[in-house]
């Protein structure tokens, strides 16, 4: 039985291409979970700096929450579409976000 609550012996410089993605351990129904929660992220990140914006009193800080609003919503369009495209390739349409 092997003790898994010890740490990796190998430390992360000997290993090689440690910090390097492994393509395909994840499977693209993984890769969708991830773009859902990462969507769902931005849009919580949206609604914060729409609500920054709603007390807003200062200028600088009103362009400050609307440049950051208009980024995470960018970055939710960039997701979304990843995610149509997955949702394609795999066989899968209809359910779900942007479909």
């Amino acid at each position: 039985m092997t003790d898994d609550s010890a740490p990796d012996a190998t430390p992360a410089s000997a290993a090689p291409n440690a910090a390097a993605p492994r393509a395909g351990v994840l499977g693209d129904e993984g890769l969708l979970v991830i773009l859902e929660e990462a969507i769902d992220d931005e849009r919580a990140a949206q609604e914060k700096y729409r609500r920054g914006l709603d007390g807003c009193a200062d200028p600088e800080a009103c362009r400050v929450f609307e440049q950051l609003l208009r980024e995470e919503q960018a970055h939710e369009r960039a997701l979304t579409a990843r995610y149509v495209e997955v949702k394609k390739r795999i066989g899968l349409s209809g359910a779900g976000r942007g479909a």
